[in-house]
């Protein structure tokens, strides 16, 4: 690394920071999740929300793993989800620079990148509050820059396979990528077959241990969130409906970057050139490289394909599941702005001074809509939870029995503070709720008691309405408030505020229970 490489990356990084200090400390319940599941198998060595239940329901394995580690250790998980989300966050600007600069060629470009990645408002807002948001999404890239080398050696297809797979164990959509790979990678010309499918040869057989092992140990292949946050499969009008979702998040920080992409497409079709011609053409050390362009090719058909599979399969699209794409929206886009001004017959200020402004609009348009939409939901809903959930949480721990059980539809701060077993109304870690959520909602579930049947011995209800069950009796169980809370918001889509209740559930005809 030269030194101003160097300098790049510390005034990057300085941006990073600077962005981020706003919404420093905050915290999902989510957040929350993966701490519990990381101090179970560090203290029993299982993979459980409850312990001695084990359930698939964390969506990132590896980052379970870690932090188990760091609590092995000695260390505070919560600090240390925070400062890890950081520094993933920040090695994803890092890497946007190297990406850039192997394909590009010019420092210039790589700069413009790395700013526009250390000021994206997603970036910033899911690197704050500790989840494996950052992780996943650096993984995925780590996988991307791989692949454009993938093909030139054993050695680098075997390592290929290998960030493939901790991928996977990063966040479950990556699996996505192992198809996408075969589709560019199997049929690339000018390369030895054997470099083609060695990574073929370390991945399968990890991810078969793996399922194996993870069917074995919860009874489940995959994450339960699969089947807690998707729908019915769209193959209707519909889906176009529903894309405008991703386009809407995606737009929001990455607008500019996206529109040259379609520009370059659209170019290269009208050219009747492809779009890894212009893309790889006349740049860094990888442009016109046959590798480059099955790496390139697989970059651009994970832009397109997991936003389609979230559409089609129906999944509650949030920011954070599109994190994983916006590096790649962000390596195609600056590619595609120095190879269309390459195209044009512009002097070496005129493009430097274009670069500088597309760079400027990017990151100007990051940065308001930060400041403007995410900095005020993200605090709000973070001091929800730690003004409104942890202490319920507290009062549980302090005032219930040690082997009550508390149904909630928010699960994370009432497990990892309270240590009592939870009833997740949500389905991401009770198996039983996940298969009630197949056919209903979850209001049906707990507006009709349904969970009442399970005997839970605490509700925590969140409604709009406030204290909706108060007094309430429901198929024999009386609801008794102990406790309630206000939070303004529970994040950007949805502004309106909700309450908290904590409710004691007596059967119907019994007295206060001291």
């Amino acid at each position: 690394m030269k030194i101003r490489d160097l300098a790049v990356l510390i005034t990057c990084s300085a941006v990073f920071i600077l962005l981020i200090m706003p919404i420093r400390g905050t915290v999902t319940d989510d957040t929350y999740i993966h701490l519990q599941y990381a101090r179970n198998l560090a203290e029993t060595g299982e993979l459980s929300f409850n312990r001695g239940d084990p359930t698939y329901g964390a969506t990132s394995p590896l980052w379970v793993f870690i932090l188990a580690a760091v609590y092995r250790l000695g260390g505070d998980i919560l600090v240390w989800s925070w400062v890890l989300s950081w520094g993933f966050g920040l090695a994803s600007v890092f890497l946007a620079y190297r990406f850039v600069l192997l394909l590009d060629g010019r420092t210039a470009t790589a700069t413009a990148a790395a700013l526009i990645m250390a000021s994206e408002a997603w970036l910033l807002r899911w690197s704050a509050v500790g989840m494996e948001s950052s992780f996943a999404s650096f993984m995925v890239f780590l996988v991307l820059y791989v692949s454009m080398t993938a093909t030139r050696s054993a050695a680098r297809s075997v390592l290929f396979g290998l960030t493939l797979f901790l991928a996977f164990l990063g966040r479950p959509e990556a699996l996505l990528l192992a198809p996408l790979a075969l589709l560019v990678l199997l049929p690339a010309r000018g390369v030895s077959f054997r470099n083609r499918v060695l990574w073929l040869v370390v991945y399968v057989p990890l991810l078969a241990v793996w399922l194996t092992v993870i069917k074995t140990h919860t009874g489940t292949f995959f994450p339960l969130t699969a089947g807690a946050k998707q729908g019915s499969i769209i193959l209707s009008p519909a889906v176009f409906m529903r894309a405008l979702v991703p386009i809407k998040i995606i737009g929001a920080t990455m607008l500019i970057p996206s529109v040259l992409l379609f520009a370059s497409l659209l170019l290269g079709l009208f050219r009747e050139r492809s779009l890894l011609g212009i893309l790889c053409g006349n740049g860094g050390p990888a442009a016109g490289s046959r590798h480059a362009r099955s790496g390139m090719a697989l970059i651009l058909l994970w832009i397109f394909a997991l936003p389609a599979v979230y559409i089609i399969f129906d999944f509650q699209i949030i920011s954070r599941y599109l994190l994983p794409v916006l590096p790649a929206i962000l390596v195609l886009g600056t590619r595609s702005f120095t190879g269309v001004t390459a195209a044009i017959q512009w002097g070496k200020r005129a493009k430097n001074t274009m670069l500088v402004v597309f760079t400027g609009i990017v990151v100007l348009q990051s940065v308001i809509f930060y400041s403007v939409v995410v900095i005020t939901p993200t605090r709000e809903l973070s001091n929800g939870v730690r003004n409104v959930l942890v202490p319920m949480a507290e009062w549980l721990e302090s005032n219930s029995d040690g082997e009550a059980l508390v149904a909630a539809p928010d699960i994370g701060a009432l497990g990892y503070v309270s240590k009592r077993r939870i009833l997740d109304l949500g389905g991401l870690v009770t198996p039983e709720i996940n298969r009630m959520r197949s056919s209903m909602d979850i209001e049906r579930i707990i507006t009709e008691g349904l969970f009442l049947k399970f005997g839970p011995d605490y509700l925590v209800d969140r409604s709009t309405e406030l204290a909706r069950f108060e007094s309430a009796v429901i198929r024999g169980v009386r609801y008794e408030e102990v406790m309630r809370g206000r939070v303004e918001r529970l994040g950007i889509r949805k502004p309106q505020p909700v309450t908290y209740v904590l409710y004691r559930l007596l059967p119907a005809g019994s007295s206060r229970i001291p």
